[in-house]
């Protein structure tokens, strides 16, 4: 019954054949003993990217309001009334940034015509893809601001009469900053997509289709941002009568009130997006009844990225504020310090911050389909699939704030081998703010997906060859991160009324009912965050 059955199979395939088939055919011709079509694709692509950005900003101030008469050897002075208010502004801001944005793209598909209808070679199909990318950035900012601010009221006697001084009220407002910021941004986009198709309406003794598809993925990314921000300020405000071997030296009253304002900013920061896609598709089918070759299919992909990233940003504060009331006599008459209202308002901050940031994201899709409708002889069909997946990811931020602060409210009087010494009353309130904030910050975030599929169908009954199927897939993700902040905020501050006599008469200090408000505070923060994800799917049909 089986050798009918056969029989029966052979002479149904035979009716279905050509003459000319049957014959043997003239090769090269659609009847028979024709060669299998060969298609080859190659793609090849490659961009580097290098960029540096460098900004640097400087502002100097100098602001000096004053009112100064000057006696030598000649009669009184009697320094005028000082009503001149200042107000100072200086700043400086400087800001360096780069972006780089890289799209690679590639399509390869094949199908190739029919050979013929006996003893036809199976067609020959390969693909192959490289493409590869590396992008360099690193910008550069630098600001400084340095201001000096003085408001002074100093009449000065040499060997003269008295000295009286006016009364001192010119406010004096300061405001000195700088600003400084540095930032890279890098988009890399890779994608490959390849398609192969294969059939053959050959019927006997026919050779299987052979597929190969081949993509290698593979990118770069350096960065580094940094940042620098300095504030120094200097400010002023005095109210000094000064005798030397001359009469009495009376202080006139201070009540001009001083406002500081001093602050540094600095930020650095750096965000690189990878994705890389690959998609494979193969699919090879048959006609072929008797003697017929199984396909043959390999997908191979390779993706690797790689992404090191560097911040680096640092403020630095620095205030010096003085708000004086400082009569001075050597060798001469009494000292009458005038009363001392003058209000004293100082606020310094630095804030620096650095951040990274780093997406990575690995797709690869490859299916595999051969299907056959070989009845006798048939020959089994063989897939592979290789997948390898590398992302790499170093991360550093460093930041660093320094305030420092230095405020001082005086009311002194001082008397050198003189007579006697009063000192006025101080009422004046000093409050003074200072603080320090720092923040230094990681985040990687890392995704592999594979997905792999083979199937693989036959007809046979009679002299079956049996299907070979190859899956592998490898995935690798290494993420480095470190966070490093420091905060470091200093305060000095003095509020005084002291009277100084040295080798003279008698000392009154005057009435202090200045209040004094002092806040200092520094705050630093240090975070990584990394997040990895792998996933790996595997299906065979046979």
């Amino acid at each position: 019954m089986r050798a009918k059955l056969i029989a029966l199979v052979v002479t149904l395939a035979a009716m279905a054949v050509p003459a000319t088939a049957m014959a043997g055919g003239v090769p090269g011709t659609p009847g028979g003993g024709a060669g299998g079509t060969g298609q080859a694709q190659q793609s090849s692509q490659w961009a580097a990217t290098l960029q540096k950005a460098q900004s640097q900003a400087q502002a100097t101030q100098n602001a000096v309001n004053t009112n100064a008469p000057v006696n030598v050897a000649g009669g009184d002075i009697a320094g005028g009334s000082n009503t001149a208010n200042q107000t100072a502004g200086n700043g400086a801001k400087s800001e360096a940034g780069n972006n780089a944005n890289t799209t690679q793209t590639n399509d390869q598909s094949q199908d190739p015509t029919s050979g013929g209808s006996a003893g036809s070679g199976g067609a020959g199909q390969a693909q192959d893809s490289s493409q590869g990318s590396l992008t360099a950035q690193a910008a550069e900012s630098a600001a400084q601001a340095a201001q000096n601010a003085v408001n002074a009221n100093a009449p000065v006697n040499v060997a003269g009469g008295d000295v009286a001084g006016g009364s001192n009220t010119a406010n004096q407002t300061a405001g000195n900053g700088a600003k400084s910021g540095a930032g890279n941004n890098a988009d890399t986009s890779q994608s490959n997509d390849q398609s192969q198709s294969a059939g053959s309406s050959c019927s006997v003794g026919c050779g299987g289709s052979g597929q190969a598809q081949g993509s290698s993925q593979w990118s770069a990314t350096l960065q580094k941002a940094q940042s620098d921000a300095q504030a120094k300020q200097n400010t002023v405000n005095a109210d000094v009568p000064v005798n030397v071997a001359g009469g009495d030296v009376k202080g006139g009253s201070n009540s001009a009130n001083q406002t500081a304002l001093n602050g540094a900013k600095s930020g650095a920061g750096n965000n690189a997006d990878t994705s890389q896609s690959n998609d494979q598709s193969q699919s090879a089918g048959s006609s072929c009844f008797i003697g017929c070759g199984g396909a043959g299919q390999v997908q191979l992909s390779d993706q690797k990225s790689a992404t090191g990233q560097l911040a680096d940003s640092n403020a630095n504060a620095d205030q010096n504020t003085v708000n004086a009331n400082v009569p001075v006599n050597i060798a001469g008459g009494d000292v009458i310090g005038g009363s001392n209202s003058a209000n004293q308002t100082a606020l310094n901050g630095a804030k620096s911050g650095a951040g990274n940031n780093a997406d990575t994201s690995q797709s690869n899709n490859q299916s595999q389909t051969a299907g056959s409708s070989c009845f006798i002889g048939c020959g089994g069909t063989g897939q592979a699939q290789l997948s390898s997946q590398d992302a790499l990811t170093l991360q550093a931020a460093l930041s660093s704030a320094n305030a420092n602060q230095n405020a001082v409210n005086a009311n002194v009087p001082v008397n050198i081998a003189g007579g006697d010494v009063i000192g006025g009353s101080n009422s004046a309130n000093q409050t003074a703010l200072n603080g320090a904030k720092s923040g230094a910050g990681n985040n990687a975030d890392t995704s592999q997906s594979n997905d792999q599929s083979q199937s693989a169908g036959s007809s046979c009954f009679i002299g079956c060859g049996g299907s070979g199927q190859a899956q592998i897939n490898q995935q690798g993700s290494f993420t480095a991160q470190l966070a490093a902040s420091c905060a470091n905020a200093l305060q000095n501050l003095v509020n005084t009324n002291a009277p100084s006599n040295t080798a003279g008469g008698n000392i009154l200090g005057g009435a202090n009912t200045a209040n004094q408000t002092a806040l200092n505070g520094a705050l630093s923060g240090a975070g990584n965050n990394a997040g990895t994800m792998q996933n790996g799917g595997q299906g065979q049909t046979a």
